[in-house]
Order: C-alpha cells, then sequence, then structure tokens
C-alpha cells in the first residue's frame, strides 16, 4: 500500500514542516498561495478534511502543507491546509468554501492569499 493512501495530503517533501515546496517549471510563474482553515467539532474534522482532500484533488491544487490543531473531543479543532491555486481557478475554492460551509458541525470556513485577500464563511 502506498504512503499517500493513508496519508492523503502528502505531496512530497514539501509537507515535510520546513521543506521548500518545488520551484515552478522555467516560464511559468508559480500559483498564488492561499491557507484554507475549517474551524469544526473535534468528531467531525477527519470527515471535513478527507471531503476538503478530495475536492481539491479534484480540482487538482497543489497541497503544501497541513496543520490540524486538536482539543477534547466535543471541542472545536480545526485544519489549515497550505495549497497553490491559480488566479482562473480562486472561484473554485470559493464553491468549496461555501459547500464545507454548509455542514452543521462546521463552524467557520476562512481562506487568505498570500497578498492578503481573504473570504469568510460562517454557517447561518
Amino acid at each position: 500500500m502506498r504512503i499517500k493512501k493513508l496519508l492523503p495530503f502528502a505531496d512530497g517533501a514539501a509537507t515535510v514542516r520546513g521543506a521548500a515546496p518545488a520551484a515552478a517549471p522555467a516560464g511559468h510563474p508559480a500559483a498564488p498561495t492561499y491557507q484554507f482553515t475549517i474551524v469544526s467539532v473535534a468528531d467531525t474534522l477527519n470527515a471535513l478534511r478527507k471531503q476538503l482532500y478530495y475536492e481539491l484533488q479534484a480540482l487538482e491544487l497543489r497541497v503544501l502543507n497541513v496543520r490540524i490543531s486538536r482539543q477534547d473531543a466535543g471541542q472545536l479543532a480545526s485544519t489549515t491546509v497550505t495549497l497553490q491555486c491559480p488566479p482562473q481557478q480562486r472561484g473554485l475554492l470559493n464553491a468549496v468554501a461555501l459547500r464545507l460551509g454548509q455542514s452543521p458541525a462546521v463552524r467557520r470556513v476562512h481562506w487568505e492569499h498570500d497578498a492578503g485577500a481573504s473570504i469568510a464563511v460562517l454557517p447561518a
């Protein structure tokens, strides 16, 4: 069994803390970097994280790093995914945030661009 199956966010050496992401091919600028954060009830975080992974994989967005903060069961927890997203796919990133924000266990979905643009989705 491949390790990527066990650790779905593993994307080569770039996921190792402190490792530099691979350089963009010559003549192609690197896609902007985003931090995508989900805050939810701790018991549901794994399911939400997997849903986010599959959606990002379907969009062919490159994940650079994943951080998870956990509290006790029943408390809030969060996962922050650092990823690269070309400008033309930013609308799709918004759609992912809106979809995840519809889950009753989600308290907040937030993404932020490395240049300062951001969006937050709070459940109704």
